[in-house]
């Protein structure tokens, strides 16, 4: 199925929708998929992190010689 039939079939289901217990349950899925890149950013890597984290897993890495 095509993602604007399925977008389409979608709004007019939500648009019947009179249960609120319904409509919270799905106001919950949308606040769970919303992605807000500048909380995430501060949650990341600083520089010097991520380079300790590369030399740990590089040092870790299990190497396979082959002869």
């Amino acid at each position: 199925m095509e993602i604007l039939t399925q977008k389409k079939e979608l709004i007019d289901w939500i648009s019947t929708l009179d249960n609120p217990q319904n409509l919270n349950s799905l106001s919950n899925i949308k606040k769970e998929s919303s992605f807000d890149f500048d909380k995430e950013f501060v949650k990341g890597l600083t520089v010097e992190e991520f380079r300790a984290e590369m030399k740990r897993r590089i040092r870790n890495h299990p190497v396979k010689i082959s002869k």
